[in-house]
């Protein structure tokens, strides 16, 4: 059993990816970037690097920005427990605008994040049903659904830390 329990893997493009600096490694954590080419391989290039992390917990982020240290605590104590789960992290509340807050009520609403908030499941819960599905205008709306017919989401975690205004992927 790898001592990594948790996996960040920062979405986006090699163009978008290119000149962010992720942490570094340390026992409990593996950092990722998805780095993928063209949208149309987003999916294939996201579950092949699913499939070789390390961690038990993967944690979807959105360039840019990172869980605080609240945040990665928890996330840390979900992996070790072992159950299937899943969630995401609130809203900073140091970003308000209108757009932010139909995107909380639409969160609240059909319990799918944003991609701004990012998600986390379980590894196991992942393959059980059946990967991320599509990955389309709004990222996490598919897998949220397929999440969703198994489990209960966790309550979500302390907001990300956003270093950036620009969350964009480069979907062109």
């Amino acid at each position: 059993m790898s001592q990594e329990l948790v996996t960040y893997i920062v979405l986006g493009s090699k163009t978008r990816l290119k000149g962010i600096k992720i942490p570094t490694d340390n026992k409990f954590e593996e950092y990722l970037h998805l780095n993928f080419d063209h949208i149309d391989n987003i999916l294939e290039t996201l579950d092949n690097l699913i499939t070789r992390s390390k961690g038990d917990l993967i944690v979807l982020l959105p360039p840019s920005s990172y869980p605080n240290s609240i945040a990665k605590e928890a996330l840390k104590k979900i992996s070790l427990i072992g159950l299937s789960s899943w969630g995401w992290f609130e809203y900073s509340s140091k970003r308000k605008n209108f757009i932010q807050n139909i995107k909380k009520v639409n969160t609240m609403l059909r319990s799918t994040p944003d991609l701004e908030q990012g998600i986390f499941f379980s590894k196991r819960l992942y393959f059980s049903i059946g990967g991320f599905g599509s990955f389309e205008i709004s990222p996490f709306t598919e897998i949220s659904k397929r999440l969703y017919s198994r489990i209960d989401p966790q309550k979500p975690l302390p907001a990300l830390i956003i270093r950036t205004k620009n969350l964009r992927l480069d979907l062109e």
